[in-house]
């Protein structure tokens, strides 16, 4: 009895010294007890979490078994074997531990918790949220079962409910500045931008941590907030001078501000620290491209391969690029890339039935099946006619807004809607193959000469769109009747491609023209500030509502002796119809990549004139064109002469 009195007495010392953080003095001691009763499982166990804790991994291991073998009925040793077990990577063996653990003690909390960590690394993300949900209710002030329950939920993308919980955890445990981090990353990730900015504030107020600086400039720069943008990014900077990403996002802030050269150095210093750095070859070929050093920027993002070869990002970035410079053949094929990419909206369809590869389509069915936005469903619809005089039988599944002008403008295919591009309608059993629109290109415009002069490819219907030439010429009394539309929807380079109306007073002042809304959207206080500070009534067709119906606006679009308008869905209406239209478009940055280089009419539309502009500025958020909007005026001043009014 005195013995075990002394054993239990010098592991009580032990025992005080290691929760002290006295680690030699309470291994010493637990040696000492393990040398006179070596199968004292205490002893062997904190013995254990000591060698663990200082990555002694093989020693703990055996200090654990022997615990183990001495007690295997003692949750807390199952525990600490489970820990180790998951820092060694023996990740079925730790599952094992701590099912072990909850089978002595099902209330076991940390026991709970490691077990869902686990789960958790391994992407178990059900299993995970099972077992964060039991910490909850277990322990409901315990923060780390909200914030592993957040995390978990955040995996599962359900966002919503992982804001719960981070909230929660806000609430007891105040000063995690990793909570309002992940709070921001949910506001961001669902476009909430002002929101997120507020919370990566207060984790920055918690904890100046360089990469917080740096959200907070990536934030910034995307609500156009750049000199607020540039400071936090500088003070990142200063704090962690060598991290290739803070140096990132530092030079995509100097991109935004147009300070292209410092913007380059950066970039370069990003690539110095890490010559495998994707995402910086990718940003200092956007400033190349910017910049109009467009076979620069080709070969950046062709070096960028020689690290990653199948870099799907850097593929479709390279593919605009080639295809604007009209090289199809490698545009094309990395083109194909579009779904794989970072930001891609869809992913491709499985391959059954299978993708088509160019085989003879004599009596065989091929399903197409259209993608992107409107204006993309609409540019690719082009080719369609090609793919239909190819086969057997074409089905065409677009969007449900398309699915009425589709149809009627390509009787012989059956055409179905869908409601989103990566899921099917149409039975795989029903095809012989499949492709996505996009795809077609490779096949049908190997060059330039491979694009048709067409008449109009897509059809608006006849009557409406009479009926509305009759209004809007009785309107009109002898004027053109001119449609006009100016901003872009497009949420990462809509602001690049979208005009301030109020700059366009050079168009707008013109006497002999009739001008009709088609901007979607609401834009009545744009249209009553022209009304008010140029003087002109822009005509608000009330009827139209080209959000709901595609098939009005292309009635309307039909309806117009000329449009004109920055690049969006409305040119590509136009274009499409054959109608005559203008587009007024920036030479870089923001011109897309079916727009080509050095082109002033469109392969894609012969009805289009492009009006291509360098004086690219932005004033209040927006962005305006001054010289292309004043050579397209002269036009249409010429245009109205020649017509006599």
């Amino acid at each position: 009895m005195n013995r075990t009195l002394e054993h239990m007495k010098l592991l009580q010392r032990a025992v005080d010294h290691h929760q002290a953080g006295r680690l030699d003095d309470a291994a010493a001691l637990y040696e000492q007890v393990i040398a006179e009763d070596p199968r004292n499982a205490d002893a062997l166990n904190l013995l254990g979490a000591i060698a663990h804790a200082r990555g002694q991994y093989l020693h703990a291991k055996t200090l654990y078994e022997r615990a183990l073998a001495a007690a295997p009925d003692i949750p807390d040793i199952h525990f600490n074997f489970g820990n180790l077990l998951a820092a060694t990577g023996e990740s079925d063996a730790a599952v094992a531990a701590y099912k072990r653990a909850l089978a002595l003690r099902p209330a076991f909390v940390d026991a709970h918790l490691g077990l869902g960590v686990e789960f958790h690394t391994r992407h178990r993300f059900e299993d995970a949220a099972k077992c964060f949900h039991t910490v909850v209710g277990l322990a409901p002030q315990d923060a780390r079962g909200h914030f592993n329950l957040g995390r978990c939920l955040m995996s599962l993308r359900r966002n919503d409910e992982a804001a719960t919980y981070f909230m929660k955890t806000a609430e007891l445990q105040p000063e995690n500045a990793e909570v309002p981090m992940l709070l921001a990353d949910l506001h961001a990730s669902a476009g909430r931008l002002m929101d997120a900015l507020s919370h990566v504030r207060r984790a920055v107020a918690l904890q100046p941590h360089p990469e917080y600086y740096s959200t907070l400039g990536e934030l910034l720069r995307r609500v156009n907030h750049i000199d607020a943008a540039l400071s936090a990014h500088e003070t990142a900077v200063a704090m962690r001078p060598d991290d290739p990403a803070i140096l990132h996002n530092y030079g995509a802030s100097l991109h935004a501000a147009k300070q292209l050269r410092k913007a380059e150095d950066i970039f370069r210093r990003a690539l110095a620290r890490n010559a495998g750095f994707i995402k910086a070859y990718i940003g200092l070929a956007k400033v190349y491209e910017h910049l109009g050093f467009f076979d620069r920027a080709i070969a950046t993002l062709e070096e960028a391969l020689k690290h990653e070869p199948e870099s799907a990002d850097v593929r479709f970035k390279l593919s605009m690029l080639q295809l604007t410079a009209g090289k199809f053949e490698d545009g094309w094929r990395n083109y194909a890339y579009r779904m794989e990419d970072a930001n891609a909206q869809h992913a491709r369809r499985p391959p059954f039935p299978p993708y088509w590869k160019g085989e003879d389509l004599s009596g065989k069915t091929i399903l197409i099946w259209t993608e992107q936005g409107i204006g993309d469903e609409i540019l690719h619809a082009g080719m369609i006619p090609d793919i239909i005089a190819r086969a057997g039988r074409c089905i065409v599944e677009c969007s449900a807004r398309m699915a009425p002008v589709l149809a009627r403008s390509f009787p012989t295919a059956a055409v179905v809607a869908f409601q989103r591009p990566d899921m099917a309608v149409t039975p795989a059993e029903s095809a012989d193959y499949q492709l996505a629109a996009g795809d077609l290109g490779q096949f049908f415009r190997p060059d330039f000469d491979a694009f048709p002069r067409h008449a109009g490819y897509l059809k608006a219907e006849r009557s409406r769109a009479a009926a509305l030439r009759e209004r809007y010429q009785s309107r009109a009394r002898g004027n053109l009747v001119v449609g006009l539309a100016w901003r872009s929807g497009n949420k990462d380079i809509g602001l690049l491609k979208s005009a301030d109306l109020a700059n366009w007073g050079a168009l707008l002042d013109l006497p002999g023209i009739t001008f009709v809304n088609l901007q979607y959207g609401d834009c009545a206080a744009e249209l009553a500030a022209v009304r008010s500070n140029v003087g002109v009534e822009i005509f608000q067709d009330s009827e139209i509502d080209s959000l709901k119906n595609m098939d009005d606006f292309f009635a309307q679009v039909a309806a117009m002796d000329l449009v004109i308008s920055t690049s969006n869905t409305t040119v590509h209406v136009a274009g499409s119809l054959n109608v005559p239209v203008w587009l007024i478009d920036p030479a870089r940055p923001g011109r897309l990549w079916y727009w080509f280089r050095n082109r002033a009419h469109s392969p894609w539309y012969p009805a289009m004139h492009i009006f291509p502009t360098l004086n690219q500025q932005v004033r209040d958020g927006v962005s305006w064109w001054a010289d292309g909007v004043d050579e397209a005026a002269r036009r249409l001043r010429e245009r109205r002469t020649e017509r006599g009014t």
